[in-house]
């Protein structure tokens, strides 16, 4: 079994088949850089590079910026390749020495956003009798991605008030939607589909979503053309970024297609991920999701962004849709917390990082 040298990496789950990509910086260091979390700590890819012979090459160059995006856009081959120089780094014994000054102790890291979203497509997960057809989605507010650890701000837009007619205001139904995200890598052409069987081709990794929502203006907007108030002020992402590779023993099965599924989804391979998605209020558990159930897949969900012939970019992100929602009515001050876990190999377990995040009043 492959054991990393970091002391208790191998028992954490973020070990060495996890590996997530972020952003961070420190108080004594204070510019932001690309880091791989390993434990309890992170390895700082801006020295990694600094300190070997190759600094001038695309993907070391994308790992001296204070962003992914760059190291997106080199495609699924940069990302192997960077990916199993980060293992070898972290088992090969001989290379401990050196690679023990590029850690940082997690305590220590301030995280940042780990990209810059270019796109955001928000899926909506309904039962299969209501959406047999066709994943269906919306366009959403990238602007307002925000990362974990950024407190939200109670949002005003109009509700219906008791005669029925709108009300502007503070939402008095601000609600949670747990959501997995999908990060595009590839960039596709502008009127040529892509296939879900490219799904690996496109997708550099995945990350946790909390997709707010002020139900009582979702209800107003229900009338019009779609979400806009109940869900523009913010979407909360994880800090970490998890390498798809890092999710292949997580594959699973997915629900058996129906008969009137469009053939542009159909896969050569049908699959979902085993992912266990868990939502805390102030601590306390709330509810949790399989999001092995979804009906759509990640796969078919990339096809359906192209489906029309719109174009795949680096930096578009993809909500799965609400694996887990519910009725809660969040009050000023309420802490939240969106987790998931995964298998990985040889009974081992990894995480997805983590959202959290809390609310704060309305200043209208």
């Amino acid at each position: 079994m492959t054991t990393c040298w970091v002391p208790g990496a191998d028992e954490s789950p973020y070990n060495i088949h996890n590996l997530p990509f972020g952003v961070f910086s420190t108080a004594e260091e204070n510019l932001p850089r690309i880091g791989v979390r390993i434990g309890d700590r992170i390895l700082d890819m801006h020295k990694a590079v600094l300190s070997g012979d190759c600094q001038t090459c695309a993907a070391c160059t994308a790992l001296r910026d204070p962003a992914l995006n760059r190291l997106l856009s080199l495609g699924k081959e940069a990302w192997k390749q960077v990916r199993a120089q980060v293992q070898e780094c972290l088992t090969e014994p001989s290379l401990q020495d050196a690679a023990s000054n590029w850690l940082t102790p997690l305590g220590d890291a301030i995280m940042h956003a780990p990209l810059l979203v270019t796109d955001y497509v928000d899926f909506t997960m309904r039962a299969p009798g209501a959406e047999r057809f066709y994943p269906r989605a919306s366009n959403g507010r990238a602007s307002t991605l925000i990362p974990s650890g950024m407190d939200v701000v109670r949002p005003a837009g109009h509700r219906r008030g008791e005669d029925g007619q709108p009300v502007f205001g503070p939402t008095r139904a601000l609600d949670i939607e747990a959501e997995v995200g999908f990060l595009i890598g590839g960039e596709s052409a502008l009127g040529q589909p892509v296939s879900p069987d490219a799904f690996e081709d496109y997708v550099f990794g995945a990350v946790l979503l909390n997709d707010w929502t002020a139900r009582d203006f979702a209800e107003v907007e229900t009338d019009g053309l779609g979400p806009f108030a109940s869900k523009s002020f913010a979407t909360s992402m994880s800090a970490w970024v998890t390498p798809i590779e890092a999710l292949n023993a997580a594959r699973t099965a997915a629900p058996a297609p129906g008969p009137d599924m469009a053939s542009y989804l159909k896969e050569s391979d049908r699959y979902g991920y085993d992912l266990r998605l868990s939502i805390e209020v102030n601590g306390v558990s709330v509810a949790g999701a399989d999001f092995s159930e979804a009906y759509w897949t990640p796969a078919q969900q990339l096809a359906q962004l192209t489906a029309g012939g719109a174009l795949l970019r680096p930096g578009l992100l993809y909500g799965s849709g609400e694996a887990v929602t519910g009725q809660w009515r969040l009050e000023n001050g309420d802490a939240v917390k969106v987790t998931a876990t995964a298998p990985g190999p040889r009974g081992t377990t990894i995480a997805l990082g983590e959202v959290e995040t809390r609310v704060l009043p309305s200043i209208t």
